[in-house]
């Protein structure tokens, strides 16, 4: 018969692998082409932001364009620099930033909790989300924003918890 921390650990290894799957799942999008009309015209807004080396405006087909934050056009820049424009340097940044936040869920999860089972669950079913999935697969602002918002929460629940300001920075 097996002891509750056999069962435990066997369970851990499954959603581990489960975690896994929803990662390769979410990264399956990266060498197919850029969909829609908004995940083109992000990738044309960065690129020529890369080729002008004008990294303030903003530009579509000649015109300001205002409509969203600068923050995602300059990562995504960055990654043009390093590895060229393409499809897939396009599409990485959203993607890895994305997965950082599924991170930062895990360890929000298990603190909250005190339990990684939780912990991966709540991974799972972030990264299996339709939403977070089409807009991995098509680049739109909403894995930054989680990415991002997940990580400030997490910070700003280890300052509250903590008393201390070394996570704010």
């Amino acid at each position: 018969m097996l002891t509750h921390n056999q069962i435990t650990s066997s369970n851990t290894v499954v959603l581990k692998w489960l975690v896994g799957l929803c990662v390769f799942l979410n990264l399956s999008g990266i060498f197919i082409p850029v969909l829609g009309t908004d995940g083109t015209l992000y990738a044309s807004i960065t690129k020529t932001m890369v080729q002008n080396n004008n990294y303030l405006e903003l530009f579509s087909q000649n015109k300001d364009w205002l409509d969203k934050p600068h923050l995602p056009f300059w990562i995504t820049a960055v990654f043009f620099k390093i590895f060229g424009i393409a499809g897939w340097s396009y599409k990485l940044p959203g993607i890895l930033i994305m997965l950082m936040g599924a991170a930062y869920t895990f360890h929000f999860a298990r603190r909250l909790y005190d339990n990684s089972t939780i912990a991966l669950w709540s991974v799972i079913i972030l990264l299996t989300a339709e939403h977070i999935i089409i807009s991995n697969h098509d680049v739109r602002a909403e894995g930054f924003l989680t990415g991002f918002i997940i990580a400030a929460v997490y910070h700003f629940y280890r300052t509250i918890q903590h008393k201390t300001f070394i996570h704010l920075l």
